[in-house]
């Protein structure tokens, strides 16, 4: 796409002529004859490149016209070049003040302008991309940290077989799943999911699974963990305007016990050995919705060969080309067709099938899947 150009000139066959010579160098060029007009333009028109701006205007004058563009942080950053008649030093020094970044006296020759304006696009460009240089460092400094959170192993607890992954949309997501062991091999689990995708949500996964893991070592009952850790949140997350769903469950090895609570979470299914498939339905709102409620708490002794998936809704919502998602159904198949399976084949699989189900469709949303498996003592 060509560069844009706004040449503000209130001589009509100079900028006729000038006009002309830039089309011709391959630019899109905007006109405008007074000062009051050119800020039309830019307020109703795509953002110029660089502004040409002559200072001796009827009405406002160019050195007013860059002040009020400098006021407005959408159109602050435009490069602008005075072009006048009026090359006093004092001239010029007001110029730059008002916030031009050239002066280039009348009469001028084209070619000097445009090689200034070539300069300026390169400077302009150069600057974008060390912005974009930092912006992606940064970005991958926050995935590798977010991953080392979510990438440390899982825990090894008789009687439990547990894999997990997690693909966000992003380089950085909202996704997130965790597991907590004490002295007594007692294991906690989370998957949880924040509203939203990217690095604000990402931000927001941090602070949840700090509460959790906070609330997780003085409290043994989930229903009591998720429940402190909305009360906790619910500040935060009703300023900015977000919520995050949860699904929590504490495994005893010795009485093989499995206790658990929804808090939104959308998919939570427990598949017991040659039994069909329980969506485990949440048990209230997810976290940071409202405060002081009381989540349920449910139980199941959990045996060889029992199956908990944590799914967040990224998975069966994918898409296909032709705007069809992955749905319920197929995933809770893929489930029970390799329920006998370890728990790190069952993960393979059900990635494996998403994606050949959207083939080649851009990811809409972060991926999380949890698989527990009862293995014998």
């Amino acid at each position: 796409m060509c560069k844009q150009i706004l040449l503000v000139e209130d001589d009509a066959s100079l900028r006729e002529w000038m006009q002309y010579e830039l089309i011709f160098e391959g630019y899109g060029v905007e006109t405008a004859g007074d000062g009051l007009s050119a800020l039309t333009k830019i307020n109703n028109s795509p953002t110029p490149d660089v502004i040409l701006l002559d200072v001796q205007l009827p009405g406002m004058n160019g050195f007013q016209v860059c002040q009020s563009l400098q006021a407005d942080p959408l159109t602050a950053a435009i490069p602008v070049v005075f072009l006048t008649a009026r090359a006093s030093l004092d001239d010029k020094l007001t110029g730059f003040e008002s916030g031009g970044v050239d002066y280039l006296p009348k009469p001028f020759k084209m070619e000097e302008l445009k090689a200034r304006i070539k300069a300026l696009l390169r400077m302009g460009e150069l600057e974008r991309r060390l912005a974009e240089t930092a912006v992606d460092e940064e970005m991958t400094q926050a995935a590798a940290i977010q991953n080392s959170l979510m990438a440390r192993g899982t825990p090894q607890v008789p009687g439990l077989d547990i894999s997990a992954e997690c693909h966000p949309a992003k380089r950085v997501g909202g996704d997130f799943y965790d597991f907590q062991l004490d002295e007594n091999n007692r294991v906690c689990i989370v998957e949880a999911d924040v509203c939203g995708k990217g690095l604000a949500a990402a931000l927001i996964m941090t602070s949840t699974r700090t509460a959790l893991r906070g609330a997780t070592r003085s409290m043994s009952q989930p229903n009591k963990v998720l429940q402190t850790t909305s009360d906790q949140l619910y500040d935060d997350l009703t300023e900015v305007g977000k919520f995050v769903t949860a699904f929590m469950a504490c495994y005893e090895p010795d009485s093989r016990q499995l206790s658990w609570s929804n808090a939104g979470h959308s998919l939570a299914v427990y598949l017991p050995a040659g039994g069909t498939p329980q969506i485990l339905e949440a048990d209230g709102p997810p976290l940071g919705v409202l405060t002081s409620f009381d989540y349920e708490h449910q139980q199941v002794v959990f045996g060889s060969g029992d199956l908990l998936a944590l799914c967040s809704d990224g998975l069966y919502e994918a898409e296909n080309s032709a705007g069809k998602m992955y749905g319920f159904e197929q995933l809770l198949s893929v489930l029970g067709s390799s329920a006998g399976k370890s728990a790190a084949d069952i993960v393979a699989d059900v990635f494996s099938d998403v994606g050949k189900f959207s083939a080649n469709e851009e990811q809409g949303d972060d991926q999380t899947l949890v698989i527990v498996k009862g293995t014998p003592s």
